[in-house]
């Protein structure tokens, strides 16, 4: 099964630990990737709106997918 990578990137530079999941397609890599925006936006405690993206990478670390987290906040609002 392939491995998947999720990138938060901010705009404030500030490193963020990726997460790493072995998942059966992109579809499913997709998937996966949507619900962890969902829930960094829905736990999200700062004054200002997340902005940035959740990058999807491959095994190669080569990206596959961009999510976009101000898309996806006014999406959820």
């Amino acid at each position: 099964m392939p491995a998947y990578c999720f990138r938060l990137r901010t705009p404030d530079r500030h490193p963020h630990a990726p997460e790493q999941r072995d998942l059966p397609d992109l579809r499913e890599a997709l998937i996966a990737g949507h619900g962890l925006a969902r829930t960094l936006l829905r736990h999200w405690s700062g004054r200002t709106p997340l902005h940035g993206s959740l990058d999807i990478e491959d095994e190669r670390n080569q990206p596959v997918a961009r999510i976009l987290l101000a898309d996806l906040a006014r999406q959820l609002s």
